[in-house]
């Protein structure tokens, strides 16, 4: 058949074209002088071109560069005859039904087109001939369908899926042909009635016999074409291997981003039904609830672009002021909001020089470019006007047709020509964009099917009657219908793309953004982490888009929910989300502030950053942001474990509150203040931050570190900071002082209530400044400023809480002001000294006395007041106490108040001529009120003492006061004592520290030696010779036997004693190594957590000294274990498995270590050491337990931990087992030597009858003489303490043995795996361990020991009755 030939002759020009076009082929083969290519060559040669391209040279290039210069002219001369080839057959396919083999053999050559480069117009026309066998043979559909996935993969993997398929007017911007190709088969595949191909006038349309439902059957073909294609292909990615996933994945995502390039661009509208199938098939088995975790993550990860894209485009769309798309958001309104006058694009009113003849809308030329439009009229009609005409025009025909076929009744037919139906504002826009199409677009076949295409998508949803479909039909071929209607004015590219978009946006693609967005904040839900981080990412896309989804509530809800995630990455992820657009939407950021403050205590160091970090940008975003709370949690993280935190807290608070703004704030505020406004606000900001803090230690730290710039990077530090800088931090902080002291005035004068006391906390925030520095608050002009303006309110009388630490905090700024002060005014020194005498003796609440002795006694030191007023009272309080007076409440007040005076007026009552009698006031203590029954006064006098002690501190080393120390740091005194004890001891060390640090700022520190020439007794063998360290090495001992208290308060005080401890150097450190490893299971979290931070310290500055103190440790915290569950008041949970008390301690430990190997083997192996005797002592049967429970509670995160404990288990067994085996077969045989044939060894594995948890034994070695004394079935005492040693090491090896299989179960651990650990071999880096959740228990039945023979035969029974073990002893104890 002539055809067919044609067909083949073609196929082969075309095949020979495309070797010639090669340019792979070429530079493989490069043809002679004079001698043509061979087109089987080339052909050939095709699948190599890849391995040619990796041997360029820069020689080749320049000879395949002349090589293609000289084939081009005769190859793009045979390509454009191919061209007009595939063309003519295009149209030979609508006119003539060819067989079925010819067109597969014609779309098969086309298909071949699409594996070269450099013939892109021979590659659309096969598009054409391809989507026309495709919409007028359908039967082939799923072939071509078919055909397209294997060209998809043959292009991925030959890397030619490049994007040569250039968009109209779309500068820059390509697709794959592949793609080009996939969206016309689908818009092909809505077939245009064949009636409609051609010329058509109305009579046409009339006689065309289409149904009623034939757009919708296409637009159902159209979307079954889209369901073929996707299913294919998802199908095969997911049977896809590992090692093609990720061909099959470029190949969708290639897919996708080219969709997502033509969505809503005019001539595709494909691309949304495309997008959309695939999205629906993503939402259900192929991808959300796929059993697969690779296709559920890809899924996610394609959503979330496809919603991220439809997110930003309905943002567009919402943001655009097209004035043609204001016919769709007025909903057809009566024209009134017109602009007259003004150009409707522009809004301009000058240079008008078009006006609509209908409307009267006003335009410029160039707004409507006109330049371009050479038959635009000063006066026509403006799109919007000619669409609606057409359109009413067409209505009109149809109605009439209506009337003549008779379809409708005679009221209907009247009602309708009375009052003819308006056409709808949806309608109109529409129209526009098919003029467009049809004006400006090419007029093909390709056109039509687009246009036909878009009448499918807007009919679906419409009503569906004949009129309905003769109205779209005239819709397609209004340009041809209504030849006479004239021109209307032509829109732009970018008005039709902005139409385009806003159609877009009513169909149901755009519309099921909500359900996209919903199935991917469930994802965030799932179990897997690495699905929760995928959806994150996914939510974050669509919020990058559109920030203001985070507002709502469903997205709120889901992202706080993961603030909360147990993975640290995902957490972190979710503040980065909130934090990117806080600045830009600080509204938004408002709704999370509260959850992300919450995660300031995270346990993830970069989680609690972030959250510093967002917080900090939104104050500083939003000035007036009421971010108190914020403020409370970030400030509660400047003592945190990792300084990087720390640093951070107080760059945040530098920036927001120290630093100088830019810019000018010269604004003062308007009560007469010379404090600029913006101090003013922020030192409201502090104040109100203090209202809701417990205490004001973390702001000092805050004013502390700020105020040297320490939070600075050390390379700053090193390259110097500016003085200006700090002069101006020094400024900011003197204004915020002086503004403090404003409001305090300012507060109280406007009280209404006299029994309120509103500047407390303006009092609290200017005591921390004057802690850091008292010289904030002297002013260059006026020093006294501060003291004559707060010494008045000394004369309150208001007595109740508040109050005191209102006066109390005055007080303290006094005192630290004063001393400072060159000449304070006499009167104000007088009048504050009467006020300092009157409260000491009447004030109820002691700590304003306190604070009152201490500013007294300053003041009669700086102010020259001598020391007579302290004799005076501390002679007035002695006689008090010496008397007969038997109110306790006095004698307290009066021991209180004369510990006070003796400790901070002892020096300059030096300078007295009356010596005090330091040794009689101490008898009168010892003699009167330390054997008082009345504990509240023993323990005032112990705390006056103590005050007498701080001021002479060489009477803690005479025998009397030392054995009176020890007397109270004993375990058998009440723990009020014991308290007070170790205050006392505290408070003169912390005084010692700030007496060093104030001479170290004024000459050198001198050694100190006691009177006579006598050195410092020498603890602990530190061989210091200083007075406080010699004096804190006697008590030493005492103080680490105090740390193991059972009562938390008395553990609480001498832990602090040993912070201060370490701190000033004052004592060896590995002294207090195994105390502080004890109090890691501390049930009080303070003492735990305090302890913890000491031991860390300890390890990063002496790790030899803490890892060899370790294995005391482990005993150490043994016995506080034992103590603390006999006696603290545990929870149920706690009391029913005591273990997990101690597990948080353990672990922390063992975090310490685990980074380094040969550290947490050695931690591991003195471990298992305890279940070897050494000959001297041997370990408890209930130590041993504890022992094996520690070891099983390991937080391992790699395999080499757990291989390694067994290891080591093996080695134990392997050198014990033998000795113990034959030791206790000797035992038995003494007794009952019947029983000992044909017995097997030692316990193994055996299931035992479990005990009951936190049930342990304590049948200790060293009570066995006492024990067989009293047993008439002993044999000797020699021989019975041996029998019970040798039933003790059984009783370890089963207990190793029940830990070995333990472990192997959690961890899942083969025997072979255990085999095959060996020491040498570096662990594998990357290598991940999985653990089950399965409890460590150990049997009660064997935990005994005997007491004589018999018993060691029933023992023996249970122990070693198990064949087991000799399978153990030759498989795994190999060492």
């Amino acid at each position: 058949m002539l055809i067919e030939r044609i067909i083949d002759f073609s196929r082969r020009q075309i095949t020979d074209c495309m070797a010639a076009s090669n340019p792979t082929f070429r530079a493989l083969h490069k043809p002679a002088k004079n001698v043509a290519n061979d087109g089987d060559d080339d052909e050939e040669d095709a699948e190599n071109g890849p391995v040619t391209k990796k041997r360029r040279t820069a020689t080749n290039l320049i000879m395949r560069k002349s090589s293609s210069n000289r084939v081009s002219a005769s190859v793009y001369s045979a390509v454009q005859k191919l061209c007009l080839v595939l063309g003519f057959l295009k149209e030979l396919l609508t006119t003539v039904r060819l067989s079925d083999s010819c067109i597969l053999q014609l779309a098969k050559t086309c298909f071949t087109t699409f594996l070269v480069d450099n013939m892109q117009l021979l590659q659309l026309k096969a598009i054409e001939v391809i989507c026309t066998v495709f919409s007028s043979y359908t039967q082939h559909r799923s072939y071509l369908v078919d055909e397209t996935i294997h060209l998809l993969r043959k292009l991925q993997f030959s890397r030619n899926a490049v994007r040569t398929y250039h968009l109209a007017d779309e500068e820059q911007k390509q697709i794959q042909m592949i793609t080009a190709l996939l969206v016309h088969l689908v818009q092909f595949s809505a077939i245009v009635p064949d009636s409609l191909k051609g010329a058509v006038d109305w009579s046409t349309i009339i006689d065309a016999s289409v149904d009623a439902s034939y757009p919708i059957k296409c637009h159902k073909a159209a979307t079954e074409a889209c369901c073929l294609f996707w299913t294919s292909v998802l199908q095969r990615f997911t049977a896809a291997k590992s090692q093609d996933m990720s061909e099959a994945k470029g190949i969708i995502d290639n897919l996708v981003q080219d969709l997502l390039t033509i969505l809503n661009l005019p001539e595709f509208p494909a691309a949304a039904s495309i997008l959309e199938v695939l999205c629906v098939l993503l939402l259900q088995n192929a991808g959300l609830e796929s059993k697969d975790t690779n296709a559920r993550c890809f899924a996610i990860d394609l959503l979330g672009g496809i919603a991220s894209r439809l997110k930003h485009d309905s943002v567009t769309c919402s943001e655009d002021k097209l004035w043609i798309l204001q016919e769709l958001t007025d909903n057809g309104s009566d024209g009134s909001n017109i602009l007259k006058n003004k150009c409707c694009v522009c809004l301009s009113g000058r240079g008008i020089n078009i006006a609509c003849d209908v409307c009267g809308r006003c335009f410029h030329s160039d707004c409507m470019g006109a330049g371009s439009q050479d038959n635009l009229q000063r006066d026509s009609v403006c799109p919007l006007c000619f669409s609606e005409q057409q359109l009413s025009v067409l209505q009109s025909y149809c109605q009439l047709q209506a009337r003549e076929n008779g379809k409708r009744t005679t009221a209907s037919v009247s009602k309708k020509s009375t009052a003819p139906a308006g056409v709808p504002a949806l309608d109109i826009v529409q129209q526009i964009l098919l003029s467009y199409l049809q004006e400006a677009g090419p007029q093909d076949d390709g056109n039509l099917f687009t246009r036909w295409f878009y009448l499918c998508i807007w009919n679906k949803d419409g009503p569906h009657s004949q009129e309905k479909i003769i109205y779209y039909l005239a819709r397609l071929k209004s340009k041809e219908i209504l030849r006479d209607s004239g021109n209307g004015m032509l829109i732009s590219r970018d008005w039709a793309k902005k139409i385009c978009l806003a159609l877009g946006q009513k169909n149901s693609f755009s519309k099921g953004f909500d359900k996209i967005l919903r199935l991917l904040l469930a994802s965030l839900r799932e179990n897997s982490p690495v699905i929760r981080a995928k959806a994150l990412r996914a939510v974050s896309s669509i919020v990058e888009a559109d920030p203001e989804v985070l507002g709502d509530k469903r997205v709120q809800s889901a992202v706080e929910g993961r603030f909360c995630d147990s993975a640290i990455s995902v957490r972190e992820a979710a503040l980065e989300l909130v934090g990117r657009h806080i600045a830009s939407h600080p509204d938004v950021g408002l709704k999370y502030i509260e959850k992300v403050a919450e995660r300031i205590k995270d346990t993830g160091v970069s989680v609690r950053k972030r959250a510093i970090k967002i917080i900090r940008d939104l104050c500083a975003s939003n000035p007036n942001t009421d971010t108190t709370h914020a403020f409370v949690e970030i400030i509660s993280r400047v003592n945190d474990e990792e300084s990087s935190v720390q640093d951070l807290v107080c760059k945040t608070f530098y920036e927001l509150w120290f630093e100088e703004p830019t810019g000018s704030h010269k604004h003062l505020v308007a009560d007469g203040s010379s404090v600029p406004m913006e101090i003013a606000k922020k030192t409201e900001q502090i104040v109100d931050m203090l209202r809701k803090m417990p205490n004001h230690q973390p702001l000092i730290t805050v004013i502390k570190r700020n105020l040297t710039l320490d939070f600075l990077p050390q390379s700053t530090k090193a390259a110097g900071i500016n003085s200006s800088m700090v002069a101006s931090l020094r400024k900011r902080c003197e204004l915020i002082c002086k503004r403090l002291l404003e409001r305090i005035l300012q507060v109280e004068e406007g009280a209404a209530n006299a029994m309120e006391i509103h500047a407390l906390p303006y009092i609290v925030a200017l005591q921390a400044f004057c802690i850091v520095d008292p010289t904030l608050c002297i002013p260059a002009t006026d020093p006294s400023k501060f003291v004559v303006t707060l010494q008045p309110y000394l004369k309150i009388q208001v007595d109740n809480k508040p109050a005191a630490q209102l006066l109390e905090n005055i007080i303290f700024v006094i005192d630290a002001v004063l001393p400072l002060i060159r000449k304070p005014p006499q009167t104000v020194v007088v009048e504050l000294e009467q006020d300092l005498k009157q409260m000491i003796v009447r004030h109820s609440y002691l700590t304003v006395v306190h604070a009152c002795i201490k500013c007294l006694c300053a003041l009669s030191k700086s102010a020259g007041r001598g020391p007579g007023l302290l004799e005076y009272l501390v002679n007035v309080f002695y006689k008090h106490l010496s008397g007969t007076n038997s109110d306790s409440q006095m004698l307290g007040r009066s021991l209180f108040c004369l510990g006070l005076l003796l400790r901070y007026g002892y020096q300059l009552m030096l300078t007295s001529e009356n010596q005090l009698d330091f040794p009689k006031i101490i008898g009168l203590l010892q003699r009167k009120y330390l054997l008082r029954d009345d504990f509240n006064l023993k323990v005032r006098a112990l705390q006056t003492m103590g005050y007498i002690l701080i001021a002479k501190p060489e009477f803690m080393l005479q025998k009397e006061i030392m054995n009176l120390i020890e007397a109270t740091l004993s375990s058998g005194v009440d723990h009020r004592l014991k308290i007070q004890g170790l205050q006392n001891l505290y408070e003169y060390l912390r005084d010692a520290e700030s007496q060093l640090t104030a001479d170290s700022t004024e000459k050198p520190p001198v050694r100190s030696t006691i009177s006579g020439g006598s050195v410092v007794p020498v603890a602990a063998g530190a061989g210091d010779t200083n007075i406080c360290g010699g004096i804190i090495q006697l008590y030493w001992s005492s103080i680490l036997e105090r740390c193991l208290d059972t009562n938390d308060q008395v553990r609480q005080s001498a832990l602090k004693i040993v912070e201060v401890v370490l701190r000033q150097g004052l004592v060896h450190p590995i002294t207090c190594v195994p105390h502080l490893i004890a109090l890691e299971m501390d049930p009080l979290e303070g003492n735990s957590k305090l302890a913890h931070h000491l031991l860390m310290n300890m390890n990063e500055k002496y790790p030899s000294f803490f890892e060899s103190r370790l294995g005391d440790g482990l005993q150490m915290s043994f016995i506080f274990f034992e103590t603390t569950v006999s006696k603290h008041k545990l929870t149920a949970n706690m009391k029913s498995n005591p273990i997990a008390f101690v597990k948080p301690g353990i672990s922390r430990i063992y975090r310490l270590i685990r980074a380094n190997r040969n550290n947490r083997n050695k931690f591991v192996h003195s471990i298992v050491r305890k279940f070897e005797p050494d000959g001297r002592t041997r370990s408890t049967v209930n130590f041993l337990v504890y022992c094996a429970e520690v070891l099983a509670s390991l937080p391992f995160t790699c395999p080499d931990e757990p291989l390694y404990l067994i290891y080591d288990i093996n080695r134990v067994i392997h050198f014990r087992a033998g000795a113990v085996e034959a030791n206790l077969k000797k035992w038995t045989s003494m007794d009952q030597p019947q029983v000992v044939a044909g017995m097997a060894t030692l316990p193994g594995e055996s299931h035992v009858v479990m005990h009951e948890p936190g049930v342990y034994y304590d049948h200790n070695v060293g009570y066995i003489p006492e024990r067989m004394n009293n047993n008439p079935c002993s044999t000797s005492d020699v021989d019975m303490a041996k029998v019970q040693e040798d039933c003790q090491d059984a009783i370890a090896l089963q207990l190793l043995l029940k830990l070995k299989r333990h472990l192997k179960i959690v961890y899942g651990l083969t025997d072979a795996r255990c085999q095959a650990f060996s020491l040498k071999e570096p662990p594998k880096s990357g290598e991940t361990l999985s653990k089950q959740n399965v409890p460590f228990n150990i049997g009660n039945n064997n935990m005994s020991l005997p007491n004589c023979l018999q018993d060691v035969a029933s023992v023996y029974q249970v122990l070693i009755l198990n064949s087991r073990f000799f399978r153990f002893l030759g498989k795994n104890t190999a060492v």
